[in-house]
């Protein structure tokens, strides 16, 4: 009897010496009592998405949703061989509404990242957040200049998109060498708005260009007659605008209505005549001039690709916001597989980002250390009709623009 409880006693504790080896990662018992190596279990990387899902910009928010969800799932949801958790919350473009969001996916949701944006005024108050919080954020678009800026730089914020004066300066320096002399300036009567208008002034003025005038329409304006009269009795050769959505909608289509298409160039901030708005505009956006960091027809394998693929997966045609939201995540899951799919602190993280240089269906692209801006192409294009439908071509490439952060 003592002989067998000896037996018993050393098997129990054989068992439980390999059950506690099999739990940090040496052997498992199986059920036959043969041992085989454990395969570790490892947690899925969590990355926090913000993105207005409803109100005004909710289709905005979808198509950077798409593009988001697109670059994960061609990388089988996994980064490094680790499994990618999205958390997706609806920032609605408020400002308190995305902070509050911001703060439930750092300290509930414990997000190894932070994805999205495209409210400015979201932009500014997570900016503050993160550097508090020492989260790392990767937005894909709060354009406002002003976010990022050498002033107010930190190691935890990025923008991967764009900013207003990275898409605008370019312009008025290429329409200054086509020759146009006198541009009328119009926009939405608020800060970005006219941040754009500012941006493209400058360069045109230092090319010899001069504002003969400019009026600024409360944004959601129905009519604009009023301010297209003013622009006839002007007289311009050029007209630039930094409308966009609805706004640029209507505003085209009845700068057409009101004759000026045929006698006055009209030209502006890219969000005037971009994939997403020219269903509606129809035919009155042929010709326009517009600069952004994204064409539908930029001539590279990697964008032709984007587009065939994007096309196939929701059956709609890309806009720069699907795109914005692609190459967010694209930085996101190269940064993390750079690390071996090990996120060990958000400084090896925010290392990391900086270091990024990849191709992307825009072209290549870096940040900006001083500013945490990404530096890419511009690209001046033209709203051409390709069969029955109407793209933006490529005029000319600005290579490697950054934002001077001052």
């Amino acid at each position: 009897m003592p002989r067998n409880d000896t037996k018993q006693s050393r098997l129990v504790t054989r068992r439980r010496f390999l059950a506690a080896t099999a739990a940090g990662g040496g052997l498992l018992v199986t059920p036959r009592g043969l041992y085989r190596p454990a395969i570790a279990q490892t947690a899925a990387v969590k990355v926090g998405v913000l993105a207005p899902l409803s109100g005004v910009y909710a289709s905005l928010g979808t198509n950077k949703m798409n593009g988001i969800k697109m670059l994960f799932a061609e990388k089988g949801m996994k980064v490094a061989g680790r499994a990618i958790d999205l958390i997706v919350e609806d920032d609605e473009a408020k400002p308190q509404e995305g902070l509050r969001k911001a703060r439930k996916l750092v300290e509930q949701d414990n997000v190894d990242v932070l994805l999205g944006v495209i409210s400015s005024a979201i932009g500014y108050a997570l900016k503050e957040y993160v550097g508090r919080a020492k989260k790392v954020w990767v937005t894909t678009g709060a354009a406002a200049d002003g976010i990022f800026k050498k002033a107010n730089n930190n190691p935890y914020a990025f923008r991967s998109s764009l900013s207003t004066w990275q898409a605008n300066s370019p312009m008025g320096a290429w329409l200054g060498d086509k020759g146009f002399k006198g541009v009328f300036v119009t926009g939405p009567d608020y800060a970005m708005g006219r941040e754009a208008l500012d941006a493209f002034d400058n360069t045109f003025q230092m090319k010899g260009g001069k504002t003969v005038g400019g009026v600024y329409p409360p944004l959601g304006t129905t009519d604009f007659a009023p301010y297209l009269a003013e622009i006839k009795r002007a007289n311009p050769d050029l007209v630039y605008a930094s409308y966009a959505g609805s706004d640029a909608v209507r505003f085209v289509q009845q700068y057409v209505s009101f004759g000026l298409g045929r006698s006055t160039k009209l030209a502006g901030y890219g969000y005037l005549a971009e994939e997403d708005t020219f269903t509606a505009q129809g035919d009155a956006a042929i010709g326009i001039y517009s600069s952004l960091n994204w064409a539908y027809g930029i001539d590279t394998a990697i964008n032709r690709d984007f587009v065939n693929s994007y096309r196939k997966a929701y059956n709609s045609i890309p806009s720069v916001d699907s795109v914005a939201g692609y190459v967010g995540a694209q930085v996101v899951w190269d940064a993390i597989n750079r690390l071996g799919g090990k996120v060990v602190s958000q400084e090896v993280l925010s290392k990391a980002i900086d270091e990024t240089r990849i191709d992307t269906p825009r072209g290549p692209i870096s940040f900006d250390p001083d500013t945490r801006n990404v530096i890419q192409n511009i690209y001046i294009r033209e709203a051409v009709k390709d069969g029955k439908e109407i793209h933006n071509k490529v005029l000319a490439t600005f290579d490697a623009v950054r934002d001077p952060g001052v």
